[in-house]
């Protein structure tokens, strides 16, 4: 297992982990039209990963040579000052989970924004999301936020629970 920075080769593979791990994941959580309809949109993941924000994460982990998991991370999006740094995202593909990806994945995320300054995170999660909401609090994260699902047409009657870390040096670990 390693951990390493996605690259723009890597667009196909991290798409593909976010429809199957979406489809895993939020099937029963979410209308089922939303996950129906979810598409991998390689192109404009090859787009972003070629002219990532300077201030955006992006990394992947492998199984052998194989892409299985990725995260973004990079500064909070609604500048909050208490906890200035966010993960974007983190998706292991469920065949893979449990087996330290995860762990690995924002081990790296928290030390490259650490050494950007930044040690206070957060990481939103769907409320109903049980597995992930375990995972986090494994690792020491305590809900701190609520907000409304915004960002899909048809779950706004959703929430998703920010899990803060105010000191992110035990991730590093």
């Amino acid at each position: 297992m390693g951990v390493r920075r996605a690259t723009v080769d890597d667009a196909e593979a991290i798409e593909r982990i976010r429809v199957e791990t979406w489809r895993a994941t939020y099937r029963g959580l979410l209308p089922d039209g939303l996950i129906d309809q979810l598409q991998p949109n390689v192109e404009r993941r090859r787009e972003r990963l070629r002219s990532p924000a300077p201030s955006e994460l992006n990394f992947v982990t492998e199984e052998g040579a194989r892409v299985v998991g990725y995260a973004f991370a990079g500064p909070e999006r609604s500048r909050d000052r208490e906890y200035p740094g966010e993960v974007y995202a983190i998706y292991v593909l469920p065949a893979f989970q449990g087996k330290g990806h995860g762990r690995a994945l924002i081990r790296e995320c928290a030390r490259e924004l650490a050494d950007r300054g930044i040690t206070a995170i957060l990481i939103w999660v769907l409320r109903e999301n049980m597995i992930g909401r375990g995972f986090y609090e494994r690792l020491g994260g305590t809900p701190v936020r609520e907000k409304p699902l915004e960002e899909f047409p048809g779950a706004e009657e959703h929430v998703e629970i920010a899990y803060g870390w105010k000191d992110t040096r035990p991730l590093l670990t």
